[in-house]
């Protein structure tokens, strides 16, 4: 790989000194990353001639295993990854998988070469797909290099009991039998004012149901049913960009003066 292209990869991914990453590239980043002094690496299929040469790194623990596998476990700072993926990959799903195996404000990178990965959606296109679990601040789209980099999503947390709660300050009430709930503006609001409070109501709303219908699907993939499980987890992920984007829309109509 071209020195530069390999810099910018990594600058690009933010690894620094001291993380923990998840080197998913077969090897190929594996001497930029620890030339930048990571805490640790768990590299994931490593060509056996690879895993040879860093037989005695105690920085680095190499692994074969699938995205999907149980095998692929911890909690790391960066995830790189670099290259075509697998055929037949839902994208969806594994950006959902990595999403999890990342600490809180951690880093997903994944580049490509577009001339040798034809198979890989365009980088804007990808960009959409990370948005209900990363928020993406940077992305790259030339003839030498594919890229999209972004910081994990915080879920809003809510506690949900059938009664009175809120979200982001506006508070209503409904069961989730009739779904009759109430929100109101402040008084003399202009009706562009009503409805940035009607917007904001509805994402931050949209965004703690979805959330909750995600943690109780876990139950299904509990009970062995996987299928169901993936199936309610796709639909989370189209309805969360979906909402991303009518979050995008509010912000700038919140900045503009009407």
């Amino acid at each position: 790989m071209d020195k530069q292209i390999l810099e910018r990869i990594l600058e690009n991914a933010e690894v620094a000194p001291g993380l923990d990453i998840l080197d998913i590239s077969g090897g190929q980043l594996l001497a930029g990353i620890l030339a930048g002094n990571p805490k640790s690496v768990t590299a994931v299929n490593l060509p056996k001639e690879t895993a040879l040469a860093y037989a005695a790194e105690p920085r680095v623990r190499g692994i074969q295993a699938d995205w999907e596998d149980g095998r692929l476990d911890g909690c790391f700072d960066r995830i790189v990854l670099y290259g075509a993926l697998p055929k037949d990959t839902s994208i969806k799903r594994l950006l959902r998988r990595l999403a999890g195996l990342l600490k809180d404000d951690g880093r997903l990178s994944i580049a490509w070469d577009p001339a040798k990965a034809q198979e890989m959606p365009p980088a804007q296109e990808l960009v959409k797909l990370f948005e209900p679990h990363f928020h993406v601040e940077i992305m790259v789209a030339n003839r030498q290099l594919c890229q999209v980099s972004g910081v994990k999503r915080d879920p809003l947390a809510q506690v949900h009991c059938g009664v009175t709660h809120t979200h982001g300050g506006l508070t209503h009430t409904h069961t989730h039998g009739d779904i009759a709930h109430e929100h109101a503006p402040e008084p003399g609001a202009t009706p562009i004012e009503e409805l940035l409070v009607l917007m904001r109501y509805l994402v931050s709303h949209n965004d703690a149901h979805a959330q909750e219908v995600a943690e109780l699907a876990s139950q299904l993939q509990a009970a062995g049913k996987d299928v169901a499980y993936d199936e309610i987890m796709d639909a989370v992920s189209d309805f969360d960009m979906v909402n991303a984007k009518l979050d995008a829309i509010l912000a700038q109509l919140t900045v503009e003066e009407f």
